[in-house]
């Protein structure tokens, strides 16, 4: 008898696990589909309308003829005829009068591409009625004493609705201020506790502004020409411990890269060009890898916590980057950097990169028919955001689980910052399973985001983190990961499982392995636990 209550008491407790399993991975389902509909960055790309009839009246290599001249901005003078300029950088901001202005900076294509750029001018340029495009000189930004010295030109709309113009490297950060794009423009020079190069400057959803610099470090300002105070970031990956040249750095969000998709030996340096923004309630940043010609894209929910989304983009990939809407020409560029959004109604809808169609650092020469030019690509922000953002896998967990932005029954959410310019973070009502027996949080189920881990083993979760193999798995204290993260460098997992093939180390035979499980078996496996849990409790009973 006492070994027939034995058996029983065993599948009981087993029916137990899988059912809160079961119910685990119900409540889970959902924040799971969210997290496996984000994507590289890349795949937001879409085809470029064009503009002007395609043609070749223009320098490059075949790869890039013929192509649109009017999408963005190039000097073109005639086929194979080196241009009277050469444009970089570049940042498009829409005016309220409905015109497009492109700041950038430009130098004389007389010198060399990889020498002349010390002496660039910051300037202006606008297109009538079309983002993509042409964009027409107007003049030089500033001007300071007769100077227009300027380079790592970018923009930004203010929150008071007034504009920002950024300049660094070639001369100090400085910051020009205007209540109209046309100008003029005043400047100031704020202070920085992290370097001069590469500045991309952002305001804060919490009233501060922040910048990021060519080596990924960052510094908050609690005024928009104060003092910029280097932050000590956390990031869910081993950040990157050296600079663009290879020399020692602390504390930035650029992940250690030890590879990178299509590049058998990767030099994995000069990681510069960062560019940053906030949609969808997230901050992004996408930068460049330029000694291997590729970009990585990183994300935060408050800019200080960062994740790794991995590879964005290589000119390896040009058909999937620079293809004309309804034809088979794409543009083979050999270097694309500098990269930076057009936001519209608070979404991504553009992207820019400063391209050239050879080795800008040593073959954009006088009297060769190569140059460089600035490129407008259309982008899918909506879905973007709505993968990134509010509704996707972004929102952190709090401590307790609850999902960020909101408070569950174990504790407060932490990392779901307020917006002053958007949405928020994910607003969590609870978001955990916790509990011996199985039995949900007061909070209830997070809401527009993943919640924090599920608890199947009768202990609530305190940490509420996310996987970091970008696998669902049974861990041998039972809990299940709702929202695995790609590891480092992008790759999954693989297979997207964890070791072992049959039942959990706490007896459940009902393991979820071998990659992600769509919502639907979630589901399914839920209700299964818990009919098989009633089950078994009409048997002890008889």
């Amino acid at each position: 008898m006492r070994s027939l209550q034995d058996h029983l008491g065993l599948r009981s407790s087993r029916s137990a696990a899988c059912a809160r399993l079961g119910v685990a991975a119900l409540l889970a389902g959902v924040s799971l589909a969210e997290s496996a509909s984000a994507k590289p960055f890349m795949d937001y790309l879409k085809p470029t309308p064009i503009v002007a009839p395609l043609s070749s009246a223009t320098w490059g290599v075949a790869g890039v003829l013929p192509r649109d001249l009017s999408n963005g901005i190039e000097s073109a003078k005639g086929a194979g005829v080196h241009p009277d300029y050469y444009y970089w950088d570049g940042q498009i901001i829409k005016a309220t009068d409905g015109k497009f202005h492109l700041f950038m900076s430009t130098f004389s294509g007389d010198t060399n591409f990889g020498t002349g750029w010390l002496n660039s001018d910051a300037y202006h340029a606008v297109s009538q009625t079309n983002v993509l495009g042409p964009y027409v000189r107007q003049d030089f930004v500033y001007s300071n004493n007769g100077s227009h010295k300027g380079h790592n030109v970018s923009a930004v709309e203010l929150p008071d609705h007034t504009y920002a113009v950024v300049v660094s490297e070639i001369v100090p950060f400085t910051i020009y201020t205007s209540a109209s794009l046309d100008g003029p423009w005043t400047a100031c020079s704020p202070t920085s506790g992290i370097g001069g190069s590469n500045i991309s400057l952002i305001p804060r959803h919490d009233g501060r502004f922040e910048i990021v610099e060519r080596n990924g470090t960052i510094a908050i300002s609690d005024t928009l020409c104060g003092n910029y105070k280097k932050q000590t970031p956390t990031c869910a990956y081993t950040q990157n411990p050296t600079d663009a040249q290879g020399n020692p750095v602390v504390g930035s969000i650029y992940p250690k890269r030890t590879s990178v998709p299509n590049v058998a030996n990767p030099t994995n340096i000069w990681q510069e060009d960062p560019h940053i923004w906030r949609s969808g309630g997230i901050y992004h940043v996408i930068y460049s890898g330029s000694g291997d010609r590729v970009g990585w894209h990183v994300y935060s929910t408050d800019g200080l916590n960062w994740k790794d989304n991995g590879y964005a983009w290589s000119p390896r990939d040009y058909q999937k980057i620079f293809c004309y809407e309804g034809t088979s020409t794409c543009s083979q560029w050999y270097k694309m950097e500098r990269p930076s959004v057009v936001l519209q109604d608070g979404h991504p809808t553009h992207i820019t990169w400063a391209v050239s169609d050879v080795d800008k650092d040593n073959a954009v020469l006088p009297g060769t028919p190569h140059g460089t030019k600035i490129v407008v690509v259309p982008f899918d922000g909506v879905a973007f955001d709505n993968d990134f953002g509010v509704g996707g896998p972004t929102g952190g967990t709090g401590a307790g689980g609850a999902a960020a932005g909101g408070t569950g029954a174990g504790g407060a959410a932490a990392g779901g910052s307020s917006s002053t310019a958007g949405a928020s973070g994910n607003n969590g009502t609870g978001g955990s399973v916790a509990g011996s027996g199985g039995l949900t949080s007061t909070g209830g189920n997070a809401v527009g985001g993943s919640s924090g881990q599920a608890a199947t083993g009768g202990a609530s979760p305190v940490g509420g983190s996310t996987a970091t193999g970008g696998a669902v798995s049974n861990a041998t204290a039972g809990q299940v990961a709702t929202g695995g993260q790609p590891a480092v460098g992008g790759a999954q997992a693989p297979n997207g499982a964890n070791p072992g093939t049959s039942s959990d180390a706490g007896g459940c035979g009902c393991r979820v392995a071998r990659g992600p499980a769509p919502s639907k078996s979630l589901a399914i496996l839920g209700i299964l636990g818990v009919l098989g849990l009633r089950r078994s409790k009409r048997r002890n009973r008889r």
